[in-house]
């Protein structure tokens, strides 16, 4: 009937029954999961011994019951309703990882705790209130993810050939890189995984999205982290995970119909918003990685204007006058 269900839930059980007064014994709750009255009996040891229960035997009535009141078990009483319905909540909501690492190891995980909690409880109806947008990110190989994981834990060199964006040379396209990897960074906005190391090649610190690693290996060269390098520190001075060593002073006006989305979010750590009095808005920020920013202000057309630095202007009206000749 219920053999399948671990020992913890037959503990789950046990407690109930001993609650409810039904002064069970192992024969019967045998019985009803369909295990042997040693694995009942062992269950009750455990409970007793390791879990302090006040469990004690009633000879006349053939079953157990609690010799104390006020005792918790912790499976019963370590989640509340809320909480149990938070848990099963995440299921629906870990969906849009699927393809992700540790998105299968994450999913037993939750579903080992899901079967500790109260078969009564009105969490499992919690799923039908949500609906969730399915990502569009390109999976990660899980096995290449592992042995960068296995490098960065380890301190370890990797070698790798990189694709570079779309837009460079066709000769740099495609490059070969030594690689001191730092750590893991996983972008919500560009729904993408990164490495952010060392580059011996470039002989500065660099971001590097997964997806465009074309091979990669493992050597048996340590590298150290430097004790300088933070993490807070380095994403400060990119935008849009691009990095550039100088920040500069950035300046933006939004017109009122597109500052009231703007003011919703935070766009970068070191941001600022000064209200003006027609409902408009100017966003400062300290970035570098000006090409970056130019391309994200171009999504909001008229919307946005650069005010400063007159670089960005610049390069705003050459892509702009581009644009306007191709149509």
């Amino acid at each position: 009937m219920v053999q399948s269900r671990p020992p913890i839930v037959r503990m789950q059980y046990i407690d109930q029954q001993l609650r409810d007064n039904h002064y069970p014994n192992c024969t019967k709750i045998a019985k009803y999961f369909e295990v042997s009255s040693k694995s009942i009996q062992r269950d009750i040891d455990y409970m007793r011994d390791l879990l302090h229960a006040p469990i004690e035997y009633d000879r006349k009535k053939r079953g157990y019951f609690y010799e104390e009141e006020g005792w918790s078990y912790l499976a019963a009483t370590t989640l509340e309703l809320r909480e149990a319905e938070a848990l099963i909540a995440t299921t629906k909501v870990l969906q849009q990882y699927q393809g992700t690492p540790y998105y299968n190891e994450v999913s037993r995980a939750l579903d080992k705790v899901r079967q500790y909690l109260p078969e009564n409880s009105a969490a499992n109806q919690l799923l039908s209130v949500y609906s969730i947008e399915q990502p569009t990110h390109q999976a990660v190989d899980s096995r290449m993810f592992a042995s960068v994981e296995d490098a960065i834990r380890r301190r370890l060199k990797i070698t790798m050939t990189y694709r570079a964006s779309y837009r460079a040379a066709s000769s740099e396209a495609v490059t070969e890189r030594t690689l001191h990897p730092y750590m893991f960074h996983y972008s919500q906005s560009r729904d993408t995984w990164y490495l952010i190391g060392y580059c011996e090649l470039r002989k500065d610190i660099r971001t590097f999205a997964l997806n465009r690693i074309r091979t990669l290996s493992v050597t048996e060269h340590p590298f150290t982290v430097p004790e300088s390098f933070s993490i807070d520190e380095y994403l400060e001075k990119t935008f849009d995970l691009i990095h550039a060593t100088e920040p500069i002073d950035v300046s933006i006006r939004f017109t009122p119909f597109q500052a009231q989305w703007i003011r919703e979010r935070s766009w970068h750590p070191s941001q600022e918003l000064l209200e003006l009095g027609d409902g408009s808005l100017i966003l400062k920020m300290k970035v570098g990685a000006l090409d970056a920013v130019k391309r994200w202000l171009m999504g909001f057309g008229e919307e946005a204007e650069a005010l400063e630095p007159q670089e960005l202007r610049e390069m705003l009206q050459d892509e702009l006058g581009r644009a306007r000749d191709m149509y």
